[in-house]
């Protein structure tokens, strides 16, 4: 075996998430104290240690909800079929709410994975080409303007209590416990601080035609109750938080779609 050939056998053995590989003992040698296997074992187990540790580094708050042994048993499991495919090793757990979901885990603690993912990826998005101010809107061409939002920017329907649970309060998970409708949450970075927050129900209707690439006018009609003067005021104020929290790119004027790939 060639020197580069034997460099991607120890990396599959080092890595292999179904157990030692078959002719193991024929390529490395052992000794009296550890057997070839017994060997590679240690760097097998070490190898997936840390991605442990990278997973735990991402998932703080899941990792407290379920405790540590089930933790490592649940991520060890998700780490042997889920292998690292990102230079990036925190990016290993793209897939672990899922997991969770698989596993029958409780739906706050699906949910505050998926919360703490999403964070992740708000965290590491690029960098907007620009801001959108206010003053980027073209007062005649307000109707047909569309949003595009920053990067950063990400939404969910959660169980409410995992947004209790990342506050870092004990959720009531009993099964006399009241169900709540789901919670709409915006997600993104702010400077080098990810944040989010839970939208109500006009909002979020606003927020997801924008999303989709609709007009203002379409999105601005979400709001209409039947009063001009508060539909007018209410629109106001939601369109005014989106560019006070920095989520628009810019505002497009023209009749092509903005739509979105998240």
């Amino acid at each position: 075996m060639k020197l580069a050939e034997l460099e991607l056998y120890f990396a599959r053995a080092a890595t292999s998430g179904t157990g030692p590989l078959p002719d193991l003992d024929r390529v490395f040698s052992g000794s009296e104290r550890l057997s070839a296997r017994d060997r590679l074992g240690i760097y097998n187990r070490g190898y997936f240690y840390r991605l442990l540790a990278a997973l735990a580094s991402v998932f703080v708050h899941t990792k407290r909800l379920l405790g540590d042994r089930d933790f490592e048993r649940l991520g060890l499991a998700y780490l042997a079929r889920n292998p690292s495919e990102h230079p990036a090793v925190e990016r290993v757990g793209r897939a672990f709410s899922a997991h969770l979901r698989g596993e029958s885990a409780q739906a706050t603690i699906v949910d505050l994975a998926a919360l703490e993912w999403a964070r992740l990826c708000a965290l590491v998005a690029p960098n907007p080409a620009s801001v959108a101010s206010v003053h980027t809107i073209q007062p005649s061409q307000f109707p047909q303007a569309r949003l595009h939002f920053v990067p950063s920017l990400r939404w969910l329907e959660l169980d409410p209590r995992a947004l209790s649970a990342f506050a870092g309060e004990q959720p009531d998970s009993s099964a006399t416990a009241p169900l709540r409708p789901a919670c709409r949450v915006a997600i993104w970075r702010s400077q080098h601080a990810v944040l989010h927050q839970a939208l109500d129900e006009s909002e979020w209707q606003a927020f997801s035609r924008a999303a989709s690439g609709a007009t203002l006018s379409q999105v601005c009609s979400v709001f209409d109750r039947g009063s001009a003067a508060e539909d007018e005021q209410r629109a106001f104020q939601v369109l005014s938080s989106w560019f006070a929290r920095k989520w628009l790119e810019r505002v497009e004027h023209g009749e092509a779609p903005a739509i979105s790939s998240r």
